[in-house]
């Protein structure tokens, strides 16, 4: 806030510069935001989150593995969903306070994704597709066609979830950048 005192003695106040700048930036950051960014990543998420979780539903007719056991498919299509939900809500509500939060949802959505991913891959690798014992009509048995699939299907979900870990990713560092450009001028006009 700026004092100025004329020549007949009164006072007048006004914002000062850094106080136009933080408004100014605050305005930016909304701006910013309000483009489409979030919503276009939110909705982006929650579609890889119901992909992940469909797809994983042929699974349960397949052998139990540690995949299963564990639920990966499940919570981690759960938190993608809940990521792009907060990211929505961002676009709607947009404050410091909506961006940290939806920054820190977005790191764990990249932890939860790296978790995954390794356990997809530890499970592939500890139950690979059984080989074909070719019965008297030439066929495969049932085993080596349930593994094939089981495997099929969990590289399916392991490159979604490689798409999601990317996307979060560039949101969060989206998000990290307007938190960061931002909070450089709201600790002037502290």
């Amino acid at each position: 806030m700026t004092l100025t005192v004329t020549t007949d003695l009164s006072v007048n106040t006004g914002p000062s510069r850094v106080e136009e700048k933080l408004e100014d930036k605050q305005k930016a950051l909304r701006d910013s935001i309000e483009k489409g960014e979030p919503k276009i990543f939110g909705v982006s998420q929650i579609v890889i989150g119901l992909l992940i979780i469909s797809y994983s539903i042929p699974l349960l007719s397949t052998e139990t593995t540690m995949i299963l056991n564990f639920g990966v498919p499940w919570w981690s299509g759960l938190m993608f969903i809940i990521s792009g939900t907060a990211a929505i809500a961002l676009e709607k509500m947009t404050t410091m306070k909506t961006v940290s939060a939806c920054l820190a949802v977005s790191v764990v959505t990249i932890i939860i994704s790296v978790i995954a991913l390794i356990l997809y891959y530890v499970d592939i690798a500890s139950n690979p597709a059984t080989k074909c014992h070719h019965g008297s009509d030439q066929w495969c048995d049932q085993q080596y066609y349930a593994t094939r699939f089981s495997t099929g299907v969990k590289i399916t979900i392991s490159m979604v979830n490689i798409v999601q870990t990317a996307l979060s990713s560039a949101f969060t560092a989206i998000l990290y950048n307007h938190k960061r450009n931002f909070t450089n001028y709201a600790t002037l006009g502290e």
